[in-house]
């Protein structure tokens, strides 16, 4: 009997690892099946390929780069884009790709292009509450379309929408509180708050929050311990501004990142985060209730809504940036710890589409014509 050939399925997904994680969970299910074979596809960037690598992951590169906003950016970005278009048209013959799936970043939208030229089957992923431009202008010619947020598919003109929820990876439920105790040194008698700040416009969050730590030096607090993953770019400064402040009962362990994410979730009794769609699927998947600031520049303004969509299903909190101040972030950690327990089965419970949603996923990609 002719042992059957296995599929093969190049997944796009660039820029941050909002994108990029979600991808490798996606091609982990994937490869799982036993009857795929998986390769990446990425930009050039070093942060990208630094990603992809702490996975033990090499993908195909492609020098994409961001349309921009002047009329001379914009045609400079679209010649671009044709370009890694075609070379993408190449890439899928020479590798005899049968299904193209776009996952986010500028890489995304020349890959599936290139896929629907070539004739593959083409999935996309929305992992925001407000769709990106790529995904509004190919949703109506791919041949399925995968959404994250339910309020996310009336925004997709496609006949083929499913709601799977954002693919995280499986370690990421899997942490052990005793592991991460040790490892990022903790009092195991105290509780924990994480602050992340994500890939972008962390700084100013950063210097935010800071400032609101001398409201929460308190005696109320001296059961509190902070796990800070600062960015290496923002860890010396962080570390600085800290020590500096001298606090008597509130201690701030700070880390430049934090790799083993799924043991710093174990530990986590609440957290501080941006609202990036990944962010949100992991904090949820593992049942922390989070204060959600989202960053103001993002486009389409994507994290405050996702955050709302959080609040109204009441499984996060959210204060906007423009609305800190040292004594609010200081008033909001009191009431996030004083909310967190009770909610905790309700967060859990909203992140249990995550935990299924790489296998969801990878199961639609599976029912693609070759």
């Amino acid at each position: 009997m002719t042992k059957r050939a296995k599929r093969k399925v190049l997944i796009a997904a660039g820029g941050t690892g909002g994108h990029i994680l979600p991808a490798i969970a996606l091609g982990h299910a994937l490869e799982e099946r036993g009857d795929v074979s998986v390769s990446y596809l990425c930009g050039e960037r070093p942060v990208e390929l630094d990603l992809y690598r702490r996975e033990n992951i090499e993908p195909f590169v492609m020098p994409v780069r961001q349309l921009g906003k002047s009329v001379t950016e914009r045609v400079r970005g679209l010649y671009a884009a044709a370009s890694v278009a075609w070379h993408c048209v190449r890439l899928i013959q020479k590798q005899g790709i049968d299904i193209v799936v776009g996952m986010g970043g500028y890489v995304s939208g020349p890959a599936l292009l290139a896929g629907i030229l070539c004739g593959s089957s083409t999935v996309i992923h929305e992992a925001n509450s407000v769709p990106g431009k790529t995904n509004r202008w190919v949703a109506p010619w791919v041949t399925a379309v995968a959404v994250n947020f339910p309020s996310t598919a009336s925004q997709l003109r496609s006949k083929r929408c499913h709601i799977i929820g954002m693919p995280i990876r499986k370690r990421i439920w899997c942490g052990s509180r005793e592991k991460g105790i040790e490892l990022f040194r903790l009092d195991p008698r105290k509780r924990t708050l994480l602050v992340v700040g994500g890939s972008q416009g962390a700084r100013y969050l950063y210097h935010s929050l800071v400032a609101s730590l001398p409201f929460l030096d308190k005696p109320a607090f001296e059961d509190l311990q902070l796990l800070w993953s600062a960015g290496t770019n923002n860890y010396d400064e962080l570390v600085r501004a800290v020590d500096e402040l001298q606090l008597r009962y509130l201690n701030v362990k700070v880390v430049p990142f934090i790799t083993e994410m799924e043991h710093a979730l174990a530990c986590a009794d609440a957290a501080i985060s941006r609202a990036g769609a990944s962010t949100i699927a992991e904090l949820l998947a593992t049942g922390v209730y989070a204060l959600y600031i989202p960053l103001p520049s993002a486009i389409y303004d994507h994290q405050r809504r996702n955050a709302e969509e959080l609040v109204r299903a009441g499984v996060g909190m959210m204060l906007l940036e423009q609305e800190m101040s040292p004594e609010r972030v200081a008033s909001r950690v009191e009431q996030l710890f004083a909310d967190a327990p009770n909610r905790r089965e309700a967060v859990k419970e909203a992140g249990e589409i995550h935990r299924m949603a790489a296998s969801k996923l990878a199961n639609l990609v599976c029912e693609m014509p070759a």
